[in-house]
């Protein structure tokens, strides 16, 4: 177990270091922002003085090194436009961007893993064609789609709901909705065809067989063995919730790192891009370590295997 969980440490921090590395030249092969910054007219002076007191006119390789030592001190730097530290900036949205994940995924599991599973259950019935017509079309709305769709309706024509912006817990419900349909969607396929497989094994036949109910079955042993695509796809999809928090945000104008990353790009403010990025990696890396080490739990193959 313990080589298992070093060896899928060091794959992690790999990944890290390549994003990093990534995301720094890109955005310094992108332009140059002290163009941006400087006031119309500028002389040519102004500009290079202006780099000179960024660094930007240092080689790109010794940025790069010194930016890693930032970041070993756990220093994102500072914004160029309001000249604070960007972890603040992002600590002060990061809450806003949690809820509004939160929100979703408890919409994309509330809802996506029953249906997923009665699909499978009900396999050949009306009740099944009737609940895939309602994933598909989840699935193939896009997110800012359905999210003018939801405000027309719920905020401009019934009025029970804010259209934009945080007030309250009801302000939050529309962009939750709106973000984790796909995700519902994807959690009752994944749960659907990993239940149908699952069903299909030996092993149901049997336990019924010494006298156990189908869905007894189902509840003690399917969902259980059907479990590990689907902590697969939690980790993922949570992932992609957060990226997907960009247009959602933007849609409600929800101030979160969503509508902080678009205003930035907008600035070309670079530290706090590199910062909202970096922080989306170490997320979905992290959640994929988690869920390696879930796996483990759930099927102790997948760690012996490991462990060889």
């Amino acid at each position: 177990m313990t080589g298992f969980l070093l060896r899928r440490l060091a794959q992690s921090v790999v990944a890290i270091l390549g994003v990093i590395t990534l995301v720094f030249f890109i955005q310094r092969l992108s332009g140059d922002p002290t163009l941006l910054m400087v006031p119309e007219g500028a002389s040519r002076e102004d500009i290079e003085t202006l780099r000179h007191q960024l660094g930007f006119d240092r080689p790109l390789i010794e940025q790069y090194l010194d930016y890693l030592g930032q970041l070993a001190g756990l220093d994102f730097g500072r914004s160029l436009i309001q000249r604070v530290p960007v972890s603040e900036i992002i600590l002060s949205r990061l809450p806003y961007t949690l809820a509004l994940a939160s929100g979703a995924l408890l919409v994309a599991l509330g809802i996506g893993l029953p249906v997923g599973i009665v699909m499978a259950v009900k396999r050949g019935t009306k009740l099944e064609r009737m609940l895939m017509a309602f994933v598909l079309v989840g699935q193939s709305m896009p997110t800012f789609w359905s999210g003018i769709l939801l405000i027309l309706f719920f905020a401009v024509t019934l009025g029970v709901m804010p259209s934009s912006g945080v007030d309250g817990i009801r302000s939050i419900v529309l962009p939750s909705v709106a973000l984790g349909a796909i995700t519902m969607a994807t959690f009752a396929r994944i749960a659907r065809t990993a239940v149908l497989e699952e069903l299909g094994r030996d092993y149901v036949a049997t336990a019924q067989s010494k006298g156990l109910t189908f869905s007894r079955a189902v509840r003690r042993h399917v969902l259980r063995n059907a479990a590990t695509p689907i902590i697969t796809v939690s980790a993922l999809e949570i992932a992609n919730l957060l990226a997907g928090a960009v247009i959602v945000e933007t849609v409600f104008a929800w101030p979160g790192l969503g509508q902080l990353a678009v205003q930035s790009i907008a600035a070309r403010d670079f530290p706090i891009e590199q910062g909202i990025v970096l922080l989306g990696s170490f997320v979905s890396i992290g959640l994929n370590l988690v869920a390696d080490l879930l796996y483990s739990v759930v099927d102790p193959r997948i760690r012996l295997e490991g462990s060889a």
